[in-house]
């Protein structure tokens, strides 16, 4: 329900002299870095990634190993580490702990592995992308014993417990990438991961092709759909005509496709968003002029930040170049991989500071006048943001309790 808005009844005489409150803290840095590396012995050597984040903080991810062959999944948090789970290519876990990957569905709580059926003409065992807290988990499964490197030949599968193995009728869908706590799932069509993206109701099997509801003037080719929140928020990417590369968008079924920003002087026009969480932060990829790939984190109170910027990020090291993002959960904490100055790819964990100055309303660091005038936009549209004091009512207490934070400084 949208917060009511209000008339205020008492008097703004000290915002007059907000001018001389500019600059009352510094710029200080909104996460701290965790370096996730390989199970190798040697620091020197290995590789290690990270693929999604729950909302209990513990990752998924695989990583080398010393005479092992491949890349054995793992699970990681902060208290104990990585450690490894009987789950290939592990791409997601739910907060119960089911882990999902390739061929199987691994239960942190129990022990015990699920090795789902194939469906009829199916081959291969699924390979999953995502998994709810409700225990359902969607990937896709081959439908041939050939190699299929166009994938071409595959059809979405469902899984969870009490219902087993299934599909779903969308024309021409070759599988399904996440799933939301609703059971509305995202997926593409056609050729691979990158063709058309749609997302479907798994219960009752209504579908809709992004393509048929992304403007048709905007970009060109497929619109790739890359992450769903639990609102229904859909974001992803489609290429454009030169100089744009990449046009960034969130989707949602009440307000239709809004784009997200470029970013300015010494960027492409590229914006490749890989995940969004409930709050609406998306995370994802940038590209510099010179073409090297940069994350990004994306608030509609923050607007696009380069979070290669080491100025956003206490504790990375010298050299340390984020290279993508995978994956924010609901706390904010952000996982993705990177390479070290050495050129040696290790995964990493972004982890949210908590605000040091809750008057910072536009969280740039500095409180200054513009967060006094941000905070105003905000409360006379009635939007969430303007709960300063998280009583879920947009009304004229906020605006005081504003004040007075905004009057006492930051420390």
């Amino acid at each position: 329900m949208r917060p009511a808005r209000c008339h205020l009844t008492r008097t703004l005489s000290a915002a007059a002299s907000i001018g001389l409150f500019t600059g009352l803290a510094r710029a200080q840095p909104a996460y701290d870095f965790i370096l996730v590396d390989s199970f190798n012995a040697n620091p020197l050597v290995g590789e290690a990634y990270l693929w999604d984040i729950n909302d209990v903080g513990m990752a998924c991810g695989m990583a080398t190993v010393d005479n092992v062959i491949g890349y054995p999944g793992f699970v990681w948090d902060e208290v104990a580490g990585k450690t490894r789970v009987p789950v290939a290519s592990p791409k997601s876990l739910n907060s119960v702990g089911l882990v999902v990957g390739t061929g199987d569905i691994y239960d942190l709580s129990t022990g015990q592995t699920f090795s789902p059926a194939n469906l009829p003409g199916t081959y291969y065992g699924p390979r999953f992308g995502g998994v709810n807290d409700a225990g359902v988990a969607v990937g896709t499964i081959s439908t041939c014993t050939c190699s299929d490197s166009g994938g071409i030949l595959q059809i979405p599968y469902i899984w969870d417990a009490v219902n087993g193995a299934r599909t779903v009728s969308v024309p021409n869908a070759k599988g399904l990438a996440r799933i939301n706590e609703a059971g509305v799932a995202i997926g593409w069509l056609y050729g691979s991961v990158f063709n058309d993206g749609f997302f479907v109701d798994i219960n009752s099997g209504a579908y809709t092709r992004l393509a048929d509801v992304f403007p048709s003037n905007v970009g060109t080719g497929p619109v790739r759909a890359q992450d769903i929140n639990d609102n229904s928020e859909i974001v992803g990417s489609r290429a454009g005509f030169y100089p744009v590369y990449r046009y960034g968008y969130v989707y949602s079924p009440s307000t239709g496709v809004r784009l997200l920003p470029f970013p300015g002087a010494g960027y492409q026009q590229y914006v490749r968003p890989s995940a969004i969480n409930n709050a609406g932060t998306i995370v994802g990829d940038i590209s510099t002029v010179l073409a090297s790939s940069h994350v990004f984190v994306y608030s509609e109170a923050d607007g696009l930040r380069d979070l290669n910027d080491g100025a956003l990020i206490a504790g990375m090291p010298a050299g340390y170049q984020l290279y993508t993002a995978t994956g924010i959960n609901n706390a904010g904490w952000i996982v993705g991989y990177g390479h070290t100055a050495a050129g040696k790819i290790t995964g990493y964990v972004l982890k949210p500071r908590a605000i040091a100055c809750p008057a910072d309303f536009n969280h740039s660091g500095i409180l200054d006048s513009q967060d006094f005038f941000d905070f105003l936009s905000a409360f006379f549209a009635g939007a969430p943001a303007a709960d300063f004091n998280a009583d879920s009512a947009v009304n004229s207490q906020d605006f005081f309790d504003f004040l007075a934070a905004f009057f006492a400084g930051c420390p």
